[in-house]
């Protein structure tokens, strides 16, 4: 019995130390607070923008870190998010497409869940819009500014909190935007005559108005940042909080949100270090360049896909093996990046495969859809939103300077190359001046390697993944990394291939007929490519190889070869029967990827229009709905591009893409 009790009291102290020694590294792990400013670029007086009024903002700068080298992975937020969450390229995912529906693995769990697991409490203030389910991740799911007050006490927390009054919407909707200012002070407001305007904008009375009120938004987020700040100043929790302040991509207007550029990816971003954790900051650290001074500027490129191993890094948590990014706050930090990546793929209903690579000073850029222009028609890019109108008016009046003019292109270049030291605005493409030719190989060829080793699902259309999936009861990401890497590259090297010069022929019709759908898809990518940017015509060799791929089993073969051939045959009968066919398919991605197609091809699917308006019909909401389709996603976008597609293959319609 005396031994029984010795074990137990032995047993009862071994556990409560272990107990008191968990709980003092509970209480001594620091909080982390990421405030999230939607369609923000650097246009804060930190970073020294002359039109900035953000002094909470900027006061903070002055006691913390400032970035100038920070960069989100997508220019536009449901990727950018997806990232932020997870801590892997949207890419990787599968989440890479502006609000698709995706499943993720269960191996892959959202940062929130693992900070969790250490025993934080972790909140979220605002959307999510991961493009994956959002359900179980949370704690506390709220409006609030100061969500962790509902935490056990001594508890650490994350708070990942999005401010929405610096989104698109209120920056082109007047109603929007004198909402979101109502309470700004007459000093606090910009005045239109005195703001400064980017060189690729127009200078005009309306463009001035835009961006003045641009900049009074940034000054109703400062305001916020102020109240996040001030409240965790009451509650003694700042000195124990590491505070992020972050844009999640490029500020709202043309040329910058939606745009695969450094003005579409490059973020502020300012961090609050407690003075107890400054070990935890390169930057500040004993030894650092400003060893024993409150602030510090830095270029270590940081990239999205580190803010999760960095908030796992400052908790004390091993970073896991599926997590892609590296921590720059830490006790173990590695040397800073030497590159950073971006993706553009599909928002709403406007295609896109576009990739880049920034290495500090070269930023370049690969188009996979060359053939497509910039601005594609579609109801985001209508005028209802002030920019566009302001834009569209000029451009046709033949107005717009150069800069401005190349956003109206109807064509992209198949490679950008930009020096930013010497073009910060990225006016020059220097992707072919001659002494620039060893940089941009030495990008393109790290660009390949990303996107092979992160396994890029961009690779495989939307439908195509999303398909396979299905089939095999798994996830997009999981498709991807089961997929041979001898196959990945020979798909990389068939996406390559569009847009870089007049067909051959023979690989051509090899690559429609390959055993790979992708390869399939991109070899008929490549011809519609061709015929539009080179004015080419197909082969007999060609023709017959699109015509077999009508009857392709992937459902994306089949779109990719109809629009090639009605590119250059419009009256092809067996052509616009796949479309329509595609368009009524039951999954929503292979409908939508139809509709757009549709909306490409303008007058030559004239016969498409009763199909169209049916698809229509099918999506809309019951009346009396708020909104006219189902969902603000794939019902939404499909229903945009058919009404597309309805007013081009009308009479008189299809003005931007004329029959090669």
């Amino acid at each position: 019995m005396r031994v029984f009790t010795f074990i137990a009291a032995l047993v009862f102290g071994t556990l409560t130390v272990i107990s008191t020694a968990a709980e003092t590294l509970r209480a001594e792990a620091p909080n982390i607070v990421w405030i999230n400013a939607e369609d923000m670029s650097p246009h804060l007086g930190c970073y020294g923008h002359p039109d900035a009024r953000t002094p909470r903002i900027d006061q903070m700068a002055s006691q913390g870190v400032v970035y100038h080298q920070a960069f989100a992975t997508a220019p536009i937020c449901s990727p950018s998010r997806s990232c932020l969450a997870t801590g892997l390229y949207a890419t990787s995912l599968g989440t890479q497409h502006l609000r698709c529906e995706v499943e993720i693995p269960s191996s892959i769990q959202p940062l929130a869940i693992r900070l969790r697991q250490a025993g934080y409490y972790c909140t979220n203030t605002g959307k999510s819009d991961y493009n994956f389910s959002p359900d179980g991740i949370w704690d506390r799911w709220t409006d609030e500014l100061a969500p962790w007050e509902h935490r056990k006490s001594g508890q650490p927390f994350f708070g990942f909190i999005t401010i929405g009054e610096t989104h698109e919407g209120r920056i082109n909707l007047k109603d929007r935007y004198d909402q979101a200012v109502e309470e700004l002070k007459p000093e606090e407001r910009h005045d239109p005559g005195t703001v400064t305007l980017p060189p690729f904008y127009p200078d005009t009375p309306e463009i001035r108005r835009i961006f003045a009120g641009m900049y009074d938004l940034a000054t109703v987020f400062d305001h916020k940042v102020g109240a996040v700040l001030d409240s965790l100043e009451q509650s003694g929790d700042l000195e124990n909080t590491f505070v992020f302040v972050f844009g999640d991509h490029g500020n709202g207007l043309p040329r910058y949100k939606r745009w695969l550029n450094d003005s579409g990816l490059r973020v502020p971003l300012i961090i609050h270090v407690p003075e107890k954790y400054r070990r935890l900051c390169p930057e500040l650290a004993e030894g650092s360049d400003v060893e024993g001074s409150e602030h510090a500027d830095t270029d270590r490129l940081v990239s999205f896909v580190d803010f999760p191993a960095t908030a796992l890094a400052l908790a004390g948590c091993e970073i896991p093996p599926p997590l892609q990014g590296v921590p720059f706050l830490g006790t173990d930090v590695p040397p800073p990046r030497r590159y950073v990546f971006g993706a553009r793929s599909r928002a709403d209903d406007m295609f896109e495969i576009s990739r880049s690579v920034f290495d500090g000073r070269y930023l370049y850029v690969r188009h996979f859809l060359p053939h497509l222009p910039y601005i594609q028609d579609s109801v985001i890019f209508d005028d209802r939103k002030a920019s566009m109108r302001e834009l569209r008016r000029l451009h046709h009046a033949g107005e717009l300077a150069p800069p401005a003019a190349k956003m109206w292109a109807d064509q992209k270049p198949v490679e950008e190359l930009y020096d930013l030291q010497i073009d910060p605005h990225e006016l020059i493409n220097v992707a072919d001046q001659a002494g620039l030719q060893s940089i941009k190989s030495k990008l393109r060829r790290q660009l390949k390697s990303w996107m092979l080793q992160h396994r890029d699902s961009g690779l495989l259309t939307e439908a195509e993944y999303q398909r396979r999936a299905q089939q095999q009861g798994t996830t997009p990401f999981d498709i991807m990394q089961s997929m041979q890497t001898e196959t990945l590259t020979r798909i990389l090297d068939a996406a390559w291939q569009v847009g870089k010069g007049r067909l051959d022929s023979r690989a051509t019709a090899n690559g429609i007929s390959d055993s790979e759908a992708a390869v399939r898809y991109w070899s008929c990518v490549a011809c519609t490519a061709d015929a539009k940017c080179f004015g080419g015509a197909y082969d007999e060799t060609i023709m017959h190889g699109l015509i077999v791929a009508l009857g392709d089993d992937s459902p994306s073969v089949r779109i990719a070869a109809a629009e090639a051939l009605l590119v250059c045959a419009p009256d092809n009968q067996m052509a616009l029967t796949a479309l329509g066919d595609a368009l009524q398919h039951e999954r929503p991605w292979v409908a939508l990827e139809a509709a757009s197609t549709l909306a490409r091809l303008g007058k030559r699917v004239s016969s498409l229009r009763g199909v169209m308006q049916q698809v229509i019909d099918a999506n809309r909401s019951a009346p009396g709905s708020p909104r006219p389709y189902k969902n603000f996603n794939y019902a939404s976008f499909t229903g945009w591009a058919l009404e597309i597609a309805l007013e081009r293959s009308d009479v008189g319609g299809d003005p931007q893409q004329q029959q090669p």
